[in-house]
């Protein structure tokens, strides 16, 4: 039943991209990069996220495909190092916030999870992450990669 209602809800999120009254090409180019992206265990940890957001009378969070770039390249960083860090966070935070004009970036982490649900519920017992998720910020990006041996890696950026 879960997995169902994610499977609707995912089927939702992308048909927002895809039914939009826009004929911007530059809509279109990006609705194209999330599809095809952005995995399901992704994009089930946006919506848990957006869902603990909610639970807590704050806004659901934006996907953003510029801050899915820079998470998917620190989550390559972190694999390729073989541990979790937040090694270069100015710089990269500097960089999407030139990119974006946010005011503001944050970014949670995570390693060896298996689930998105152990992740997020991780997260939400953690203040430090706790802090982030609940942060006054506007749009995010997941990206998850595995290490040769399966061992998974998580960034998520926010910002404002």
């Amino acid at each position: 039943m879960k997995r169902m209602k994610f499977a609707v809800v995912r089927l939702l999120f992308l048909s927002v991209f895809f039914v939009s009254c826009s004929t911007s090409s530059t809509d279109e180019e990006e609705a194209f990069f999330v599809a095809s992206t952005a995995t399901d265990m992704e994009m089930e940890v946006l919506h848990l996220v957006n869902e603990y957001r909610l639970s807590k009378n704050l806004t659901a969070l934006e996907f953003n495909v510029t801050a899915y770039a820079y998470a998917t390249a620190h989550t390559n960083t972190m694999v390729k190092d073989g541990e979790i860090s937040h090694k270069d966070f100015e710089k990269r935070s500097s960089e999407l916030a030139m990119e974006t004009n946010a005011s503001h970036v944050a970014e949670n982490l995570g390693r060896r999870y298996i689930s998105a649900e152990a992740l997020v519920d991780a997260w939400s017992k953690s203040p430090t992450h706790q802090k982030v998720m609940e942060g006054n910020y506007d749009f995010t990006a997941v990206s998850i990669k595995s290490d040769p041996e399966g061992v998974l890696y998580f960034t998520q950026l926010f910002y404002r």
